[in-house]
């Protein structure tokens, strides 16, 4: 680009968009790494550089200090990366409409080619106006355009002074885009196109110089104008195309009263599955019984079968009585608003136990709420015939191929003439290869006289005519049997299309759930997104083509070992380090549990502010204190200050002799933390809201924000383990805390597998722990509150101890007298004992009192009992340079 049209181009960019002064932007590091500058302002020389080509920029449209815009912008994507031309046409059609909708409120917008996969819509103004303004604006212009926004620019209402937490910038125009390497520019109002992209004017300067400023008080207007009766549900979004099928009610009109589905048969004759809470399943139950309009006498007698049959489930209801009381509280709930608790498949679904144990038949089901296959497939039929004649052939090689990739019962979609019922069609495929599963499990042979006795054996109670259907299933058996079978590499193929149906089918199945259950406001949103990831993620699993032996991970597990950077988060001690391998490992859960005023909350709470230091992101959820608490006793951790000289703001004292040096030692604190901790840091004062599930999403948010990838190490401590809520309000709300705890604790160890975090949780101590520990100064595993599943839960448990223990009268013992008793007969260890009084003397000022951590449970690591100086009154610890050695063996739980 020639200089003098370089120059013109950025006067009409700052005519247009930029600010003249404390304009913010980000850079593009590569495709997918965008820089935020926070320490610097636009200057031309950037803005030339972006011109040209050298490098890539995006800008804030807000100003910091006037929370104002010159320009507003609506963001078109198609999906993917645009490189179907039609996707692209179609987004530019719908870009074109809004901007017509703009033209016929005599609105001049722009619009300007992304330089990839959309479009933007450009809306300038003669004054500049506020954020709140541009974005009502913009998203009421799109609404009476018959457009759902995804984004609009502004991105937030408000801008920081350093533009953080304030939404993503937008490119600026003109261009090259990191990815396709296009150049991004205005376009003209008859749009040319080549190569399947839209042809941008190299001339941009003659384009936008006759770009008009609308008044900024039609903006207003529009921003301030009520929209009455907007149906949203007949606005777009984006690129979507419409579902093809809705989801059908349930009509239960064909069953006679005493008839049911299976998934009532299962729930009636084998109980609540144990995958959900029991409150759960009497809410299922209570959604089939309104549907069908039952009687009371019919409810209860659904109720109660279901109660008998449920004496496996871990529900603190023991009696039948007491869960046949716990639904008819449910129910009589239900019913006060039956409109909001009509059937939904869904809410059956989202037991695996039970759909894996086949109480729900699936598409196969005649109240299959969902899309069916097309089981009149003739290629699909003899895929499918081939296939299980090839398994009756060779049942050892089949079977093991078969079960080798995860084959799907749903794949089997192709349907038979049932000679029970012409109307009613038969997936007999799908019931032998069920069959099939079963006795193959068994370790039983598979011959047809066994198969016949499993099929009768899962029809009986199912079926009106389990005979005639066990009579057509031998026929067909022996049919199979009689016909050559397929070659081994048609078998595999064979094998490979019926999968990928059945995945497909599942994959439908999931997403139309999810969207179901996410429009249900009943259902926890948190709970149902977790049910969501979970099922995904299984999913995917089974999507791969085979199981395969660790051979086929050897060079990513290798490059992983020697070719990327250790992982682990230091600890502040270095003898904890040693003992952890490098520190706290992502994917691992720790539990410290200490008696009360300990030091727990201090002791996480200075590894948390190291870590940070060091610029690994941390997560402090709490659940106790607030941020200026947390903040306070970071300040005096700082200083080496006393939190009270701090939190009574005692330089305002005019007889506090001090008070100037006291200012100024907390304000050198300040810029320290500001400095060194506070944008690493995240603290979250956490609520009954949050849950394992939920913090997902804030880790989430947590490496965006640090322009981190998804694997990117990050520490999260959970203050406490016992304030935390398990996302199941009935657990939450009941009286059974072990079960709620054990919740807890089994999904904080999820969370730190699935988001490779490392996870600290404190955890309290029960009370005869407690007593024990101040007379003996002794502590065990069995300290731990609620202790069953955090002991099993976590990779490693550690025990913190300080203060003095004391025996009757005896005199008070600290935590070094306590190791001298244990090593009375070892002389070296004694000797170095003795010396850590003469090398880290207590601060009286401090309230400084020796401590010890006691790594009781290591996995892969060493058992160990590091000691600290902890320093009471400055909130923080000192780690003690000793190594007592001895049982510092690897640990393999």
């Amino acid at each position: 680009m020639p200089p003098g049209t370089t120059t013109q181009l950025i006067q009409q960019l700052y005519r247009l968009i930029l600010h003249e002064h404390q304009q913010l932007y980000a850079v593009w590091q590569s495709t997918d790494v965008l820089q935020s500058q926070y320490e610097k302002v636009l200057t031309p020389d950037v803005v030339e550089s972006h011109l040209q080509g050298r490098q890539t920029v995006s800008v804030r449209l807000l100003q910091p200090g006037t929370n104002t815009a010159k320009a507003g912008c609506i963001d078109f994507d198609a999906p993917k990366d645009g490189s179907d031309t039609q996707a692209l046409q179609a987004v530019l059609a719908q870009a074109q409409k809004v901007q017509q909708g703009a033209t016929d409120r005599s609105l001049s917008t722009y619009l300007e080619f992304s330089g990839r996969r959309g479009f933007h819509l450009w809306l300038f103004a003669d004054n500049s106006l506020p954020g709140a303004t541009w974005i009502r604006a913009l998203q009421n212009l799109c609404y009476l355009s018959g457009y759902k926004p995804k984004e609009i620019y502004p991105a937030t209402a408000t801008i920081a002074n350093d533009g953080k937490a304030s939404g993503r910038p937008i490119r600026l125009p003109c261009g090259i885009h990191q990815m396709s390497g296009r150049r991004n520019g205005f376009l003209p109002e008859v749009v040319e196109w080549v190569d399947g992209f839209p042809v941008v004017p190299e001339n941009q300067v003659a384009l936008i110089t006759e770009f008009q400023q609308v008044n900024a008080g039609a903006i207003a207007r529009l921003a301030e104008e009520k929209l009455q009766d907007v149906d949203k549900r007949k606005v777009a979004s984006d690129f979507n195309p419409k579902p093809k099928t809705q989801n059908l009610k349930a009509d239960f009109s064909i069953l006679s009263p005493d008839e049911h589905p299976a998934c009532i048969h299962y729930l009636t004759t084998n109980g609540a599955p144990t995958d959900q809470d029991y409150n759960a399943v009497n809410l299922t139950l209570s959604r089939y019984a309104i549907t069908r309009g039952f009687d009371r006498t019919q409810v209860e007698s659904l109720a109660e079968r279901m109660a008998q049959a449920s004496d496996h489930h871990p529900t603190s209801k023991l009696t039948v009585d007491a869960k046949l009381r716990n639904f008819q509280g449910t129910y009589a709930s239900a019913r006060r608003n039956p409109q909001d608790y009509q059937w939904s498949c869904s809410y059956v679904r989202a037991s695996q136990e039970l759909v894996r144990c086949g109480g729900c038949t699936g598409y196969v089901c005649p109240f299959w709420q969902w899309e069916k296959p097309d089981g009149d497939n003739e290629a699909a039929r003899r895929a499918e015939r081939e296939l299980l004649g090839y398994i009756l052939c060779h049942p050892e090689a089949g079977m093991q191929e078969a079960l080798g990739i995860d084959l799907p019962a749903e794949g089997f979609i192709a349907t038979c003439p049932s000679v029970a019922d012409e109307k009613t069609p038969l997936y007999l495929h799908q019931l032998i290869w069920e069959a099939l599963v079963t006795l193959e499990t068994a370790g039983r042979e598979l011959i047809p006289s066994l198969i016949l006795a499993q099929l009768e054996q899962v029809l009986d109670g199912k079926s009106a005519s389990p005979t005639n259907i066990i009579n057509q299933a031998a026929a067909y058996l022996d049919e199979l049997l009689q016909m050559p079978p397929c070659s081994w590499d048609t078998f595999v193929e064979h094998l490979t299309k019926v999968r990928d149906t059945g995945l497909r089918l599942l994959a439908k199945e999931q997403a139309t759930t999810a969207t179901e259950l996410l429009g249900d406001r009943l259902q926890p949103v948190t709970e149902t997104l977790e049910t969501l990831i979970n099922e995904s993620q299984n999913l995917q699993r089974r999507s791969a083509s085979q199981t395969l032996p660790m051979v086929a991970y050897s060079q990513d597990l290798i490059h992983d070992l020697f070719g990327q950077p250790q992982t682990a988060i230091p600890t502040p001690a270095h003898w904890l380090n040693h003992a952890l391998n490098g520190g706290l490992h992502p994917g691992r859960l720790y539990v410290i549990g200490a008696p009360p005023g300990s030091g727990k909350t201090t002791w996480c709470a200075w590894c948390a502010d190291e870590a940070a230091k060091a610029r690994t992101p941390v997560l402090y959820v709490s659940f106790e204190m607030g941020r200026q608490q947390l903040w306070v006793s970071a300040l005096s951790r700082l200083a080496g200050l006393n939190s009270g000289l701090i939190e009574s703001k005692q330089w305002d004292d005019p007889d506090y002799s001090n008070a100037q040096w006291l200012k100024q030692q907390v304000a050198q604190a300040i810029r320290a933390y500001d400095q060194q901790i506070a944008e690493h840091l995240t603290i979250l004062e956490a609520g009954p809201e949050v849950t394992a599930a939920h913090l997902k999403g804030v880790i989430a948010q947590v490496r965006r924000t640090a322009n981190l990838n998804k694997n990117a190490p990050v520490l999260v401590v959970v203050d406490y383990l016992q304030l935390m809520c398990c996302g199941d309000e009935k657990l939450d709300s009941g009286a059974n805390e072990v079960l709620r705890v054990s919740r807890v604790a089994t999904g904080l160890k999820q969370l730190a597998r699935d988001t490779n975090t490392a996870v600290v949780a404190i955890s309290d101590i029960n009370k005869a722990a407690y007593q024990e520990a101040l007379r003996t100064g002794m502590l065990d595993m069995s300290a731990l509150r609620d202790s069953f599943k955090i002991a099993h839960a976590a990779d490693c448990i550690m025990l913190l101890q300080t203060g003095k223990a004391q025996r009757g009268n005896d005199q008070p013992r600290d935590q070094v007298d306590l190791l001298e008793e244990r090593y009375a007969g070892n002389h070296l260890k004694l000797r170095q004992l003795q010396d850590v009084r003469t090398r880290f003397p207590l601060n009286e000022r401090a309230k400084a009192t020796y401590a010890r951590l006691s790594l009781l449970k290591n996995r892969g690591g060493m058992t160990a009992e590091p000691m600290f100086v902890y320093e009471k009154a400055y909130h923080r610890f000192v780690p003690v340079d000793l190594d007592l050695g001895g049982d510092n063996e690897f640990e393999d739980l």
